[in-house]
């Protein structure tokens, strides 16, 4: 069963749909679900297909590859090319829609001269006939994002891109419905949004049953994913292990991070950082209201199921295997998974107001994210989890994961809090977002539940 990506699905049939020759480019992380996504798009198509998933060898041997599809999608053995560029001259010969897409385009660039290849397919873009629609897609941010670059043979080719991101907690919820939404919020927490972990869920299972047979297990698919793909794309940056478990252990600020590595202040973090935020592994966040200020600048594991792996599995691969799953859940998990899950409900939080923003249900956003203020005299500062930055003022959020209703007690007391805030800051909305509800009702502020953001 095929879930989310309405939008993408749209644009891809415009692309299709079009007359005249087409160039695409769909790119992001490893089981993203780009090829998933672009195979799900042709399947109503009437034009004829060839799809070729590259290898890490010769360019000759992935022209073999395409040759032997178009052998077998016009039923002649006969047809030999010499390159790619052969291959789509006698494409265009044929007097029939074609769409081609080739997948894992960056390992042509890996093995092969780069800017070579990045040529040959300029000149196959603006040679081809109008019968031809051709898709890239690549894994490798990186090098996928070269390829948009000005100096680059291809920059200007594609009439669409798209730079395809895992699923929000809204759309990963599709792939267990009939949770609760404390469940929902639990899972998403622990599996992220890449469709590829979420579809093996057992979604009728429990969260820790998940874990211990997803995680845990070395030999499920996940683990195995982690530790034989992943890991081995992340030794290629130095010190990657060392700076993920910093950060999956609270350690967000550059600083923090060097010292818990030992990288040497001479700029070799930096390198490493950049490739980390290039390879979307990590990501940089700042305060709203503090985005020049370096000092309030922090790095974040970028996707849920990473973090969870380097705060509870990595490092440890030895004691699960001494102990067992069961008992490494109950001795290393168990009691810190709430305040795991707390964290990530924040996040969750500003996902929402993020996409009532896009839908145009909330409007005067500039900006959403965490808002920091400073009290120099009290030697005090603090930070709060939801802001939305209007066009004058913004409106702050609490967000509190509370196993039981939020009370009138708690809520004068977070609003101590916000008396912290500098006196020039306008207010335009005070709300809270709790996990079970409230105890009172009051007009005054904007009170959610979880629930609400599931509607």
């Amino acid at each position: 069963m095929f879930i989310g990506r309405a939008k993408e699905l749209e644009q891809l049939a415009e692309q299709f749909a079009k007359e005249g020759k087409r160039a695409a480019m769909l790119y992001g992380t490893r089981r993203v679900g780009k090829s998933t996504l672009i195979l799900e798009s042709i399947k109503h198509t009437s034009c004829k297909v060839i799809y070729i998933e590259c290898l890490l060898t010769t360019l000759e041997r992935n022209v073999k590859r395409l040759e032997e599809k178009i052998q077998g999608l016009f039923n002649n053995k006969f047809l030999h090319f010499a390159g790619f560029e052969d291959a789509f001259e006698y494409l265009g010969t044929v007097n029939e829609k074609v769409i081609v897409i080739i997948d894992e385009y960056q390992y042509l660039k890996q093995v092969n001269d780069g800017k070579y290849v990045d040529s040959v397919f300029q000149n196959i873009i603006d040679q081809m006939k109008d019968n031809l629609k051709l898709v890239l897609l690549g894994s490798y941010v990186g090098m996928m994002k070269e390829l948009l670059e000005k100096e680059n043979p291809l920059f200007g080719r594609f009439s669409l891109v798209m730079h395809i991101k895992p699923f929000d907690y809204y759309d990963s919820a599709a792939f267990y419905p009939e949770r609760s939404v404390g469940e929902k919020i639990a899972f998403y927490s622990i599996f992220g949004g890449m469709p590829f972990s979420n579809d093996l869920l057992v979604a009728d299972k429990s969260l820790t049953y998940n874990i211990k047979s997803l995680i845990l297990n070395p030999s499920s698919p996940i683990r195995m994913y982690i530790e034989n793909i992943l890991l081995s794309e992340l030794s290629k940056v130095a010190n990657a292990n060392m700076i993920l478990s910093a950060l999956a252990n609270g350690k967000k600020r550059y600083g923090e991070i060097e010292s818990m590595t030992g990288a040497k202040t001479n700029g070799t973090l930096d390198k490493q950082l950049k490739n980390l935020l290039e390879m979307e592994i990590i990501k940089k966040v700042y305060p709203i209201n503090k985005s020049n200020d370096k000092k309030k600048t922090f790095y974040e594991i970028s996707d849920n199921l990473v973090r969870f792996y380097y705060s509870f599995v990595y490092g440890n691969i030895d004691v699960i295997a001494r102990i067992g799953e069961e008992n490494y859940y109950d001795s290393y998990i168990a009691a810190s998974l709430n305040t795991f899950i707390a964290h990530r409900f924040e996040e969750i939080c500003r996902e929402y107001f993020i996409r009532q923003a896009k839908r145009g249900i909330i409007d005067d956003v500039m900006d959403i994210g965490t808002f920091w203020y400073d009290m120099p005299a009290e030697h005090k500062s603090g930070e709060f989890d939801c802001v939305i930055r209007h066009n004058r003022g913004y409106s702050f959020y609490e967000v509190k994961y509370y196993n039981r209703p939020f009370t009138k007690k708690d809520m004068e007391q977070e609003l101590q809090q916000l008396k912290a805030i500098p006196g020039n800051t306008q207010i335009k909305y005070i709300g809270f977002i709790t996990l079970s509800g409230y105890d009172f009702s009051d007009d005054k502020y904007k009170l959610l539940t979880a629930d609400e953001l599931y509607m």
